[in-house]
């Protein structure tokens, strides 16, 4: 097994591999990463892209490369003029929470780092935790404890930091802020970034509806993504509910911090919830939201901030737990029940989705590694 204790788990599309290297450089150590490919097993496509991947991944050093593990996803072949609107056309979407399910289960170590590709670990995170965090980790592996890694996007303008330093500089300038805050606030709010800049030690934070940190945790209790959600919109928010519901506490890791630059809307954003996205998807999505909370179990009342992690835990072993769940990526009009008001029909359209997805094949690609 590697000697590290915790793998980052993530997942994108082919064009966000140069994305994907800068997370496996900065984090430097165990990485599961699902890959999209947009093309049907067996074709032509599909293995250009696949000799494409092997070129890219080449470019990582012997020792960054041989703990990667790659799984990909292929397109599943369907109707090439699904009517627009339709469920048809929302099952082809791009499958987020399919991907993350299949990073997941690929991950070699029990504790993971669930992180978009977008984002950067700050440097030395891994090595702190794994040299001086002992007793944190005990915690997370043995209770239903989630260590919340901050989140920040910096202007574009400007290199991405590496420490909190070089951030605090540049958040004072107006040049960095927590992800998202400026148009979706619930998404990361709760972290209490004013907070976090000087904190010395872990704080626990109450859990909030749309709250959707990036964690590490034990994957033994963790729930799985909901795979009804596709593209973009309430993916991450849902399994973060669903991670509240099992009874997780938050807990803010200071110093670290995981950071993405801003960029324009990706194509998933436009196809599910943008300008010109078909308004039955957005209704699909909030409807799928509605349905998701009522299966779910109730939130748990906070009860208040217990100390931080000493050498042992303050809570009973864990119980492992297989239990499907939910998620998303990030916070938009969508997560603000723009839908709500057509809940009938949202909730026909959400009830023509299955909870399980059927994809393309899924298959783990090994590295060619050079020396």
């Amino acid at each position: 097994p590697p000697a590290a204790p915790i793998t980052l788990v993530t997942q994108c599309s082919t064009d966000r591999l140069p994305r994907l290297a800068a997370a496996i450089e900065a984090w430097r150590g165990p990485v599961s990463a699902a890959i999209y490919v947009d093309a049907v097993a067996g074709s032509d496509a599909a293995a250009q892209v696949e000799a494409s991947l092997q070129v890219e991944l080449r470019r990582l050093s012997l020792d960054l490369a041989s703990q990667l593990t790659v799984s990909l996803l292929y397109k599943r072949p369907s109707p090439p003029d699904a009517p627009a609107g339709s469920a048809e056309e929302y099952a082809g979407l791009y499958p987020i929470n399919a991907l993350r399910n299949l990073a997941l289960d690929a991950a070699p170590t029990e504790l993971v780092f669930l992180l978009d590709t977008d984002f950067v670990p700050s440097a030395g995170l891994l090595a702190e935790l794994t040299r001086c965090r002992q007793p944190l980790l005990h915690v997370l592996a043995t209770t239903r404890t989630v260590a919340v890694i901050p989140a920040f996007e910096v202007d574009p303008a400007h290199p991405l930091p590496r420490a909190q330093a070089s951030l605090a500089a540049l958040a004072s300038r107006g040049a960095a802020s927590s992800f998202h805050i400026g148009h979706f606030s619930r998404g990361h709010g709760p972290t209490d970034a004013g907070r976090w800049m000087s904190a010395a030690e872990p704080y626990v934070v109450p859990f909030q509806e749309y709250y959707e940190p990036y964690i590490i945790t034990s994957k033994r209790w963790l729930p799985r993504f909901d795979e009804r959600f596709r593209g973009y919109g309430m993916n991450k928010v849902s399994h973060l509910y669903a991670v509240a519901a099992e009874g997780a506490r938050f807990l803010v890791l200071p110093l670290h911090f995981a950071a993405a630059h801003e960029h324009p809307k990706s194509s998933a954003w436009e196809a599910s919830v943008g300008p010109r996205a078909h308004p039955a998807h957005t209704m699909r999505i909030a409807a799928l939201y509605r349905r998701f909370k009522a299966e779910a179990p109730p939130l748990a009342p906070f009860v208040g901030p217990p100390s931080p992690p000493a050498a042992s835990p303050a809570e009973p072993p864990l119980a492992s737990n297989k239990r499907s769940a939910a998620g998303d990526t990030t916070g938009d009009a969508t997560k603000d029940g723009a839908a709500a008001k057509r809940s009938r029909r949202g909730a026909t359209l959400a009830s023509r989705v299955p909870r399980k997805e059927r994809h393309g094949r899924t298959r783990v690609m090994p590295i060619a590694c050079h020396s």
